[in-house]
């Protein structure tokens, strides 16, 4: 277990320290070590700062399999980078582009045996895309990772995946294009880390998430308009969460629309390649190109 240090928003407050299960502390220094290597060498090796912090993510996540994915996202990599100077702004910059590039490396593998492959795309490329597609009033930066299947000799684009760090990063921004992609029949999915914690005086620096991973009742219509999005009006296909506190969908929901709560180290299939998977059979005939 890794106790890591939850600053305190005003003076004289002292900071929590936040208990991380499945991780050491030896192996919270080592990642760290790493992360800060890497970002001092990112420009002369040519990466972006978004890979380095995908590529550092995935590592610690691949050494420490049972350890809460959004613990590791929110604690072990975006705390340090504040303790080293970055401000939330750049972190909200990086991190968008960073969580892309980690799923679309990880689900990679995971679908290429289906024939489908998750992908982010140039923006002259995603636009011409979704005009093809009838998508209007879409844009290519409203939509984070195309879903493609492939059919014969060409790849089909039959999905959108939204990834989001927390649901409090502008999620009702994503819902027209994913309401685009619905009604024309494709798969539009939410992924994201449910990341959110209060560090003092305001909480005690737990990542609960904002779908409902504490129960207290200052947070229950937050918690009902948030989960609402998907459970109640349906706005996405899915919710796939990697934070383990957050609650999944009961066993019936209004809309017929699900969360789903997840760790990077599934058994595979997972729920998320499996309503992908799904989704590209019951629907590649007929698909336009």
């Amino acid at each position: 277990m890794a106790r890591i240090e939850c600053k305190s928003v005003q003076a004289g407050v002292p900071s929590a320290l936040v208990e991380i299960d499945n991780v050491t502390d030896a192996e919270v220094r080592q990642a760290r070590k790493r992360l800060d290597q890497r970002i001092d060498s990112h420009i002369a090796n040519g990466e972006q700062v978004s890979t380095v912090v995908a590529n550092s993510f995935l590592e610690l996540a691949n050494t420490c399999p049972k350890a809460n994915p959004s613990d590791l996202w929110h604690h072990v990599i975006y705390r340090h980078l504040l303790s080293k100077g970055w401000s939330d702004a750049r972190w909200k910059r990086v991190s968008g582009f960073a969580l892309e590039r980690a799923f679309a490396t990880l689900y990679g593998p995971r679908l290429a045996s289906y024939g489908v492959r998750i992908r982010i795309l140039p923006a002259g490329e995603a636009n011409a895309i979704l005009s093809k597609l009838g998508i209007k009033d879409t844009r290519s930066t409203k939509i984070d990772l195309f879903v493609e299947g492939k059919r014969g000799t060409e790849w089909l684009v039959f999905g959108a995946a939204h990834v989001k760090s927390s649901i409090a990063e502008r999620v009702q921004d994503d819902v027209p294009a994913s309401l685009g992609f619905m009604q024309q029949g494709l798969l539009s999915i939410l992924i994201t880390m449910d990341a959110k914690s209060y560090p003092p005086p305001h909480g005690i620096g737990i990542n609960f998430g904002e779908l409902g991973g504490r129960t207290m009742a200052v947070d229950k219509d937050k918690v009902r308009l948030k989960r609402g999005y998907i459970e109640n009006a349906g706005q996405f296909d899915a919710l796939f969460s990697f934070n383990l506190r957050t609650p999944p969908s009961p066993a019936n929901t209004p809309s017929g629309k699900y969360i789903y709560t997840m760790s990077l180290h599934d058994k595979q299939p997972d729920a998320m390649v499996r309503m992908i998977v799904n989704h590209w059979k019951s629907h590649k005939v007929g698909l336009r190109a």
